[in-house]
């Protein structure tokens, strides 16, 4: 079986190259790397020019089209059998894409679903910790997933309606995956290893962070909508958020001061419930306006 790893970045330069070269340091013969650049504004172009390796493949997008859009291109342009998915900031094992392969090769209808250490540093690659992640009983989580490419096609790819947006799209296509096809999903813990590199907490990354929290808000919405109560009641929360953020009051502080107070605890004890409660606030807040376009929407029709 051919394997074809494909990562998606957007102004995501040099850490991209760390996550290439581990890719293109494997111990699988055949397989293939696949960077879907999706119009980055940065190094990013020039930096992946210089990579000059028969099994590495370039594509760039002229515009930005979301995280969706490019990984469809990238399924679309495979020569794999199996498809694996990896983050831009994630750093693999040497072994990584024979492990994706070797589990594949027991069964036919499967995901692959890997972990993931959580590093600072670049170089703390490969050291072990406690803090690991990926397991996602919904769908999949597209940092370190691997479905073959027939299926992925089958299935209709990833709904490129989610737009420039983040969160639920990778959930939403392992649900069509498990609920459409059949797939079962195998969770490696000891193999498939990969870190994924967090970097240092700025003030550009939590609002990054903000960004992404209040569109999975919105998205959690849609997702629910689409699959139904059971759904609903696993993936939106709104009422266990809408507790959270009236029980700290988070509406009378966190847009106008919360993000400062924030950088000024970093070092503190308080910072990570913090940064939990900022999260939880802007979440609530996706979740209420999606909840009223859609009831906008509704009156219409």
């Amino acid at each position: 079986m051919k394997a074809s790893a494909i990562i998606v970045a957007y102004n995501r330069g040099p850490v991209l190259t760390h996550c290439i070269e581990k890719l293109l340091n494997q111990s699988a013969d055949d397989y293939e790397v696949i960077a879907i650049d999706d119009g980055s504004t940065d190094s990013t172009g020039n930096l992946m020019k210089k990579i000059k390796d028969k099994r590495f493949r370039y594509f760039r997008n002229k515009e930005k089209k979301g995280q969706p859009y490019a990984r469809n291109k990238g399924i679309k342009n495979a020569r794999g059998d199996i498809i694996i998915f990896v983050d831009s900031d994630v750093l693999v094992d040497k072994n990584f894409i024979q492990d994706h392969v070797n589990l594949h090769k027991k069964r036919e209808k499967l995901i692959v679903q890997g972990m993931v250490r959580h590093i600072r540093k670049i170089e703390d690659y490969g050291k072990s910790n406690w803090k690991i992640d990926g397991l996602c009983l919904a769908g999949l989580i597209t940092q370190n997933v691997s479905v073959k490419k027939k299926h992925l096609i089958e299935a209709g790819g990833f709904d490129e309606s989610f737009g420039n947006t983040m969160g639920y799209m990778d959930v939403e296509i392992g649900r069509r995956l498990k609920n459409n096809l059949a797939l079962r999903t195998a969770y490696a813990f000891r193999s498939c290893l990969a870190w994924h590199f967090d970097g240092y907490e700025t003030t550009d990354k939590i609002k990054s962070i903000i960004k992404k929290s209040y569109e999975r808000g919105k998205n959690s919405v849609r997702f629910s909508q689409k699959f139904g109560k059971s759904a609903a009641a696993r993936h939106v929360k709104k009422s266990y958020v809408d507790f959270v953020t009236k029980f700290f009051g988070t509406e009378h502080w966190v847009e106008k001061k919360g993000l400062e107070y924030l950088m000024c605890h970093k070092n503190g004890f308080s910072y990570p419930f913090l940064k939990w409660l900022i999260k939880y606030h802007y979440r609530g807040k996706g979740i209420r306006e999606a909840l009223t376009e859609q009831s906008e929407i509704n009156e219409v029709k």
